[in-house]
């Protein structure tokens, strides 16, 4: 009987694994910085590219300007939200390969760092109530640990969100750890923004989760110190959307921006 249990125990800690693996929400993300006096014909071929190869129901790829931090000038490239199944299933056509070769490649300036795979987290997040069309600008903020300390950054951020939540907080934030890049021991802020006026909410000093009013001021130290014994250094930059180069995006209930 102890057996069956067992037994019974191990099949369904495997199906709860895989129902966790399915919803997975994976992006991948990377910079695309033009070749020195060559930004027009970088964009010319990403907007054909797209219209050919990515447009609704393709493979999506979402486009930014980066305007501030040491990536400003680049273009941000977004696709998403996937599977790490999806990945596996894309079939990629020669066409596709051979345009991107001839009309995007020759005018990347290859500086630039590789790709990065996120995963967004959900339960850390304090998501705006108000389905709709993706906001024009994102703030992000990156977050850069110390190795082993994801489980206590982890505990900073859901106290964070539940604050916001607890407070009506209108400062609305989607969180991402980086599961294979160039760092793997950062995470993303991510504030969505309808305008650089907005950004005000996101760019103050001591954040908006307003911690102290929902914990109390011993609580609301002690997370501020494990936060800052996890955090190494962080960098910010502020993207807006190039709609004539994305493909058309879906409302905020189809993914977690």
């Amino acid at each position: 009987m102890k057996q069956l249990m067992l037994a019974a125990m191990y099949v369904l800690s495997l199906n709860i694994l895989v129902a966790q693996e399915e919803k997975e929400e994976v992006w991948r993300v990377w910079y695309m910085k033009p070749v020195q006096g060559k930004a027009k014909q970088l964009q010319d071929g990403i907007k054909d590219h797209v219209a050919k190869h990515h447009g609704e129901g393709q493979w999506p790829e979402y486009y930014y300007d980066v305007l501030s931090g040491p990536n400003f000038g680049s273009l941000m490239g977004w696709s998403g939200p996937h599977t790490w199944k999806d990945f596996d299933d894309r079939e990629r056509s020669q066409d596709d390969v051979d345009h991107w070769i001839r009309y995007v490649a020759p005018y990347v300036d290859n500086s630039n760092p590789g790709t990065d795979f996120l995963v967004f987290h959900p339960e850390l997040s304090h998501r705006n109530p108000d389905k709709g069309p993706w906001p024009p600008i994102f703030h992000l903020s990156w977050n850069y640990t110390g190795p082993g300390t994801g489980g206590d950054y982890m505990e900073v951020t859901k106290a964070q969100a539940e604050a916001k939540a607890k407070n009506n907080s209108d400062n609305y934030h989607h969180i991402y750890h980086v599961a294979s890049g160039e760092n793997p021991d950062a995470w993303l802020y991510e504030y969505p923004a309808e305008s650089m006026e907005a950004l005000k909410k996101s760019t103050g000093v001591g954040g908006g989760g307003n911690m102290e009013k929902a914990y109390g001021k011993a609580r609301a130290n002690e997370l501020q110190k494990k936060y800052q014994s996890v955090v190494r250094s962080r960098m910010r930059e502020i993207i807006k959307e190039r709609k004539d180069l994305s493909t058309p995006a879906p409302n905020q209930s189809q993914d977690g921006n």
